[in-house]
């Protein structure tokens, strides 16, 4: 009896930290767009951009106010929204800027970069309720400017556990990163915020944690349970 309750305690354990999902978006891969440019993820997922051609970068948005940073809306309140800094592939690298979902709230962005925004370079993830991305797209072609955030934050790693949120009010996205920019936005991708895939190994390994859906921190969990339960039997 006891160790049937031991094994369906660890099993337990084990399902309840193993899930999450990776949502990969292209950047660039048509010249200006986002590929997909919506996504629906649920808490505790990744969205994962990945840097193709060009220079462009993924900052954070109000819905009413496209091509403009979080931070300088009524919704942002003065409170940073996600934003990788401008970022540039090279060679045969391709770049990646990584955020955690926090929660289910819209999350709208653009690329600051010329006139990219207003060019349809447009995305959400989980869209709000009577809000709809080829309104904003709209919007954001109407606007007069362009502007990138001063503040790079968001990026994470695939599998991290960590839930500080770039701002007390804005708890939609996981930062492990906020870097003050200077009046010139960040540029190119060796002075880019990407850590998810530093190497080709370090990528692999990502793409072999998100393919299982496991988390490493509930594994050990999972065998420390079940250690303390056999010691019980002992």
């Amino acid at each position: 009896m006891k160790l049937a309750y031991i094994l369906a305690l660890g099993l337990s354990l084990g399902t309840f930290t193993m899930a999450y999902q990776v949502h990969n978006i292209s950047v660039g891969k048509g010249a200006l767009d986002y590929s997909p440019n919506s996504v629906i993820a649920s808490v505790g997922d990744y969205v994962q951009f990945t840097f193709l051609t060009g220079t462009h970068a993924v900052a954070q948005a109000s819905y009413d106010l496209p091509c403009t940073p979080y931070s300088d809306s009524t919704e942002g309140a003065g409170n940073n929204g996600i934003y990788s800094g401008l970022i540039s592939p090279y060679a045969n690298y391709s770049p990646k800027y990584t955020i955690r979902i926090n929660s289910t709230d819209p999350i709208w962005f653009y690329c600051p970069e010329a006139y990219h925004c207003q060019s349809g370079m447009v995305g959400v993830i989980n869209p709000g309720k009577g809000q709809s991305l080829s309104d904003f797209t709209i919007l954001a072609a109407q606007q007069s400017s362009n502007r990138a955030p001063a503040v790079v934050s968001g990026n994470t790693t695939i599998g991290a556990t960590s839930d500080v949120p770039t701002s007390p009010s804005n708890t939609s996205v996981t930062s492990v990163t906020s870097v003050a920019s200077t009046s010139t936005p960040v540029a190119s991708a060796a002075s880019s915020i990407e850590t998810s895939a530093t190497s080709s190994s370090a990528a692999a390994a990502s793409s072999s944690v998100s393919a299982g859906n496991v988390n490493v921190a509930g594994s050990a969990l999972l065998i420390t349970a079940l250690a303390a339960g056999l010691h019980l039997l002992a």
